[in-house]
């Protein structure tokens, strides 16, 4: 077996061109990654003798290779790796025991297993694993256990036991035949390879030949890229944010370097996504391989070689788009590998709105393909993270060639005719990708006629002529039993669109296949019922032959306002009655019907004191006007009070009434009638005055005393030294 490179740069190099490197076409579809799809890939692993030799680390560089390798899987989709070494192993170090004749990797916890894998007695290359790796993968693909699968053979070809009768080629040919969804991969290492089979790619066979360094990295990278794809996010530079453009459901980093850590990937404004795992890759951990007649000193091995592969998921949500920043310490190179979280989808639409249903009437309609944002549910308008898709879309057997320039979503302009429309749509996207979606509608052309009159008076609604209404099917008026089961529905809109409240009484017509409605006030009130311009919807739908069919018609119609002044009495009597009182309540508190005191008249109003004697001062002292409260709130009632116009020991006080216009009348006349000593405006009251006294706020009323000359003026209020006071009255 030959012997592969030994420095550090071409393992890095062939991991990375292990993932990155595109697949060229196959004639046998090779299925892409799907969401639910798991694959199951069983290797035979030559470990005889030859890959121990002294000097040689191949041994350890392809134990790494293929610990990344099951680092990488996709175990959440239930992908499974089993490793068939020709010779046993053990999986626990080079004191282990237990020997066994295969490795089943499941999870990132068996991984360990190759980490530790070391093969007690390397010997010769028998061809038995072979038989035995392909029989348990057919049995799995028949079981349904996986949906794919790939027999790997890692050999230099010279097998000396167990070789097929039939021979390698026709052997290998027959197993990749042997089922659609089977591949085999032979890949044949070292200088003096032999026996290398021919590719038969229209079977599924595939087989090359590494004869050198460069070869052994090149060719790896397209087998391990031909049966496990994975997109690269394109022109990561460490340091740089990553740009995300669609949701993801994953985001896988593969970092190498002696002192390599992955720490955290964190959104702009510093959220950090989950990591789901961390798993730490290096060379085995034993010394390889005992020693035989084939391995005559402890191996050597590759102590550089480390690396850590992180996923970062969370089962709850997607990783949303934005730009996202990766800490990683200690990387000498970094690859980034995303799953992108969408839905292949096509559309039907009307007018650029979705069509629902399974039925749809004939005519012009569009098809939408493309991919569905989950988080949303719109369709992606563009993405660089998808690439250029290349589409497919079918319609009734006429095929669309979309192409993959025009953007991730992409119209079509369709014609749906005949009584049923079939769309299929594919797509092939990023590495290989595919998906398929398809749907199926009924097309039923259901004409119908509406004859609506052009107004109808509200008053005389319950009159007026109906709505008459007919469906026909093709052309044809409906069956009794399909005109039994129909249904109308009537909408009524005003011109915004807005519901016009309208009620309507839809009964069958004397014909069948005919229907009349006829228009009723909205809950059987005639001020319920809206009038203008109605828009009014009629919608047929009924079964036919098991599928459902509707048609939607809508018609004009006015409904005119006739009400007179005796309809809007006879309806609202009770609220004018009730608003009739609240005036008259009102005008009871405002002038002329309520009188009030003049606004003028002060609380507190000066008299002034006159001394009439030698020793004594003049002076200013305060009276009193008081409103009596309840004449205030009183509607109708002018409002009383009682006005003290001189102080004690002559203290006069009178009784008030509010006379409009300024004035007031003093009520209690008697008590000043007669009186010299007490004057309004210079005159006195007369001994035989009847009635009540008319005064205002401005009066001067003069009380005189042996003592004092007292005089007040209800409007006024002084100061200490005598002038009037001005501002707020008090």
């Amino acid at each position: 077996m030959k012997q592969v490179c030994k420095s550090v740069l071409s393992v890095m190099l062939s991991v990375v061109m292990l993932m990155t490197v595109i697949l060229v076409s196959q004639p046998k579809e090779v299925q892409a990654a799907q969401a639910g799809k798991n694959r199951a890939i069983y290797v035979v692993f030559d470990n005889s003798g030859s890959m121990y030799k002294p000097g040689n680390m191949a041994w350890s560089q392809a134990t790494y290779a293929m610990e990344v390798f099951a680092a990488m899987m996709n175990f959440d989709s239930g992908d499974v790796m089993k490793v068939f070494p020709m010779h046993p192993v053990t999986v626990n170090g080079n004191a282990g025991t237990d020997r066994t004749t295969s490795i089943t990797v499941q999870s990132t916890d068996d991984i360990a297993q190759i980490h530790n894998m070391y093969t007690p007695d390397p010997e010769g290359t028998p061809y038995t694993q072979v038989n035995t790796a392909s029989a348990e993968l057919t049995a799995l693909l028949d079981s349904g256990a996986a949906q794919e699968g790939w027999l790997v053979v890692l050999t230099d070809g010279i097998f000396d036991s167990d070789v097929p009768a039939a021979g390698l080629q026709e052997d290998l040919k027959q197993k990749a035949a042997s089922r659609d969804n089977m591949y085999v991969q032979f890949l044949g290492m070292g200088s003096e390879v032999e026996n290398v089979p021919d590719s038969n790619e229209d079977a599924g066979l595939y087989a090359q030949k590494a004869g050198d360094s460069a070869a052994v990295i090149n060719e790896l990278a397209i087998v391990s890229n031909r049966i496990f794809k994975r997109n690269e996010y394109p022109g990561y530079k460490a340091g740089n944010p990553l740009k995300l453009d669609v949701p993801l459901s994953k985001l896988i980093v593969f970092a190498q370097g002696s002192n390599v850590d992955i720490k955290s990937l964190k959104n702009k404004e510093g959220g950090e996504v989950k990591m789901e795992n961390c798993y730490s890759v290096s060379c085995s951990s034993t010394d390889g391989a005992g020693q035989t007649s084939y391995v005559t000193q402890v191996p050597t091995k590759d102590t550089s070689l480390k690396g850590a592969v992180a996923v970062f998921a969370d089962p709850s949500s997607s990783i949303v788009e934005g730009e996202y920043t990766l800490n990683i310490e200690g990387a000498d190179s970094i690859q980034v590998y995303y799953e992108p979280n969408v839905e292949f989808g096509a559309e039907l639409q009307k007018g650029g709105k979705k069509v629902d249903g399974d039925t749809i009437e004939g005519g012009s309609y569009q098809v939408k393909v493309g991919f569905i944002d989950l988080l949303s549910g719109k369709f992606i308008k563009d993405s660089k993270l998808l690439g250029k898709p290349e589409y497919t879309l079918t319609v009734n057997g006429q095929e669309y060639g979309l192409g993959g320039n025009g953007g991730v979503t992409q119209t079509v302009d369709i014609q749906a005719d005949g009584d049923e429309l079939q769309l299929s749509a594919d797509v092939v996207y990023l590495n290989d990708y595919m998906d398929h979606a398809e749907k199926t509608y009924k097309v039923c052309t259901l004409d119908m006629e509406v004859q609506a009159p052009k107004s109808v008076a509200l008053k005389e609604i319950d009159h007026a002529e109906p709505l008459r209404i007919t469906a026909k099917k093709n052309g044809k008026p409906l069956t009794k039993e399909q005109w039994e089961n129909a249904t109308v529905e009537l909408g009524t809109v005003n011109e915004q669109g807005d519901t016009f409240a309208l009620d309507w009484d839809i009964q069958k017509g004397r014909e069948v296949s005919t229907w009349i409605a006829i228009p009723k006030y909205k809950d059987g009130k005639m001020f319920e019922t809206d009038t203008g311009k109605a828009e009014v919807t009629v919608d047929v739908s009924t079964e036919i032959d098991g599928n459902s069919y509707g048609k939607a018609q809508t018609v004009s119609m006015k409904i005119k306002d006739d009400r007179g002044v005796l309809d809007y009495l006879k309806h609202y009597w009770k609220q004018i009655a009730l608003g009739l009182l609240l005036l008259i309540l009102i005008l009871g508190y405002i002038p002329p019907f309520k009188k009030r005191f003049p606004r003028k008249m002060k609380s507190r109003p000066s008299i002034e004191c006159t001394a009439e004697k030698i020793g004594i001062r003049d002076s200013i002292v305060k009276g009193n006007f008081e409103k009596n409260k309840l004449s205030v709130f009183l509607p109708y009632k002018a409002e009383v009070g009682r006005l003290t116009f001189s102080p004690a020991p002559v203290k006069k006080t009178a009784r008030v009434k509010a006379a409009g216009g300024g004035s007031m009348m003093i009520l209690n006349t008697s008590t000043f009638a007669g009186k010299e000593d007490t004057t309004f405006n210079g005159m006195s009251i007369p001994d035989n005055y009847k009635g009540h006294y008319r005064i205002s706020a401005s009066t001067i009323i003069v009380v005189s005393t042996p003592e004092f000359t007292y005089t007040c003026i209800p409007n006024v209020q002084r100061t200490a030294d005598g002038s009037i006071k001005k501002g707020k009255r008090k």
